[in-house]
């Protein structure tokens, strides 16, 4: 009887052993699956909302008491249905702006005509918005923009000289032109004599102005994520690396 028992537990060990490797690999591979998928809010600083990832919440119409403000919020969300239910998410640069609604309205009017009627070639306009949100290290609308446009309006190595700051050697001469332009608009004073004769003699006064006016709206949003402390949802890779760089530095 002794040398049964013997015999069954022997083979019984290895059975339960098995099981429990593969229930911890299992629930191993489970964890890290969710840890890849979920939120880390704990994560965020304390002062930033879990549901915007940002220092501020999402505009309510309680908050206002103004008829104008009434008026104009209802107008938004008629407009963007979003803002009446937000789900979590980033708020971003508009759903900011909406806490002031009628500047809210009258700066969504304004970025919507700049971009569908700035009479530009979208190669040009998705540079303009890149190499702004590129010279501010603007994540955000980097990675929106990157999107739209890799291979498609624009080429990827065109994309990675504004990413990298390499030179803009080889390019072609409206790409070279317009990079130049805006590491001269945020890098230097002024822009030189030269890079604005350029800029006119290639794009013309109207391009030229549609394009400062491009690069001015994305630092405009980049003023907004550094006061509200914008962060990108989880898992998202960041795109400059020299940022990256600078921060595991400390600096």
């Amino acid at each position: 009887m002794k040398m049964k028992w013997l015999t069954l537990l022997a083979a019984l060990v290895p059975v339960a052993v098995f099981a429990f490797i593969g229930g911890y690999f299992t629930r191993t591979a489970l964890a890290q699956q969710e840890s890849d998928t979920a939120p880390s809010v704990d994560k965020l600083p304390p002062d930033v909302h879990p549901e915007t990832f940002a220092r501020i919440g999402w505009p309510t119409r309680d908050e206002f008491t103004t008829p104008e403000d009434l008026a104009a919020y209802d107008r938004a969300v008629a407009a963007a249905p979003q803002y009446a239910k937000p789900a979590n998410g980033m708020i971003e640069g508009n759903g900011i702006r909406l806490h002031i609604p009628i500047v809210h309205i009258a700066y969504r009017d304004t970025v919507q005509n700049l971009n569908q009627k700035n009479g530009l070639d979208p190669h040009y306009s998705q540079l303009a918005t890149l190499i702004g949100c590129r010279e501010n290290n603007e994540e955000l609308d980097w990675l929106n923009h990157e999107k739209q446009s890799a291979g498609k309006t624009l080429p990827r190595e065109v994309i990675e000289v504004v990413r990298n700051n390499k030179d803009t050697k080889g390019l072609d001469e409206k790409d070279q032109v317009l990079i130049e332009f805006g590491r001269e608009i945020f890098r230097q004073p002024k822009v030189s004599s030269k890079t604005y004769a350029d800029m006119e003699r290639l794009f013309g006064k109207r391009g030229t102005l549609a394009m400062t006016l491009l690069m001015a709206h994305y630092t405009d949003d980049a003023i907004l994520y550094r006061v509200y402390d914008q962060h990108l949802l989880p898992g998202t890779k960041r795109p400059f690396p020299d940022v990256l760089a600078r921060e595991a530095k400390g600096q």
